[in-house]
């Protein structure tokens, strides 16, 4: 069982022909999504099949927490969402610019609290043999992680940014995986030199470690094989949506080395998963099944 404890929000998504600063612009399609680091990464292994997903995470008392509970059970994904009363739950609008699929992208989720851990929550954590965190709710993160090692299952850490005290859950991890910013962030030295990132995240006790460069590809190393390497990305014809796509990145790793395929070739899988997501709109429509990907991967890297 995949076990993921992180900020959860709805997006309202807005496609737009362009976007500047002042403006005003009408949008030409417009969805809302479940978003956040982790639950995306969930739906991404529920998709991918044959493993049990639970996320864990902190909701306001209203319609959206509703309707993101129903979204996640209709992905294949349970959830445990700790309500908070008289809370909004978080929110994010999101402007994606049709001219190559980026994103713009605001979050607001200034007034949740931070979970509060019951023994049924740590017994869930006992039984998992992978747990994904995005590390927002620093003290949640670290009580997970010793939960989930201390029964033998291991920790995954997406470090989209580095904030103060994060790297106190580096040693607890079997695997991160880093933005460019947040490889940044945790080895200011090495700013620009994802290669020496990925070997601090090695010297800390991480077992696999990355930093994914976006459409560039993503360089990566494992104790057992501690040179880096850099993995291109695959080459995506029409670039529509990258919202969530690090997260998509995430979950498919997740799945893959859950399942027991190798790190660099898990690499593989979630670039071309990520390679596919992107070609369509949204995170529920555009996740791709493991014979697409499968069938990707066989045409791009024979």
């Amino acid at each position: 069982m995949v076990v993921g404890f992180g900020l959860i929000n709805k997006d309202f998504v807005a496609v737009v022909p362009a976007w500047e600063r002042d403006t005003k612009v009408r949008a030409t399609r417009y969805f809302e999504q479940v978003g956040g680091p982790v639950p995306v990464a969930l739906t991404a292994v529920a998709k991918l099949g044959g493993l049990a997903c639970v996320h864990l995470g902190v909701v306001g008392d209203d319609r959206d927490a509703d309707d993101l509970a129903r979204s996640l059970d209709e992905q294949g994904v349970s959830s445990d969402l700790q309500r908070a009363s008289g809370i909004v739950t978080s929110r994010s609008l999101v402007l994606l610019d049709e001219r190559d699929g980026s994103r713009t992208l605001a979050n607001y989720a200034e007034e949740l609290p931070f979970m509060t851990f019951t023994p049924a929550h740590d017994e869930l954590l006992s039984q998992a043999s992978l747990l994904h965190l995005d590390g927002r709710d620093l003290d949640g993160a670290l009580h997970a992680a010793q939960t989930v090692k201390a029964a033998g299952g291991q920790v995954s850490f997406d470090l989209g940014t580095m904030r103060p005290g994060r790297e106190a859950l580096f040693p607890l991890c079997d695997i991160i995986f880093a933005s460019k910013g947040g490889g940044a962030g945790a080895f200011p030295k090495h700013a620009d030199d994802p290669a020496a990132q990925v070997r601090c995240f090695l010297a800390a006790g991480v077992k696999v470690a990355g930093v994914t460069l976006a459409e560039k590809g993503v360089m990566l190393a494992t104790q057992g094989q501690p040179e880096p390497v850099f993995l291109p990305a695959f080459g995506v014809p029409n670039v529509v949506d990258t919202c969530g796509a690090g997260d998509v990145f995430h979950g498919a790793f997740c799945w893959a080395y859950a399942t027991g395929v190798p790190p660099h070739a898990a690499a593989d899988f979630a670039q071309a998963t990520v390679a596919l997501r992107v070609q369509r709109y949204g995170n529920r429509a555009g996740l791709p099944d493991r014979a697409t990907v499968e069938a990707l991967l066989k045409k791009a890297r024979p």
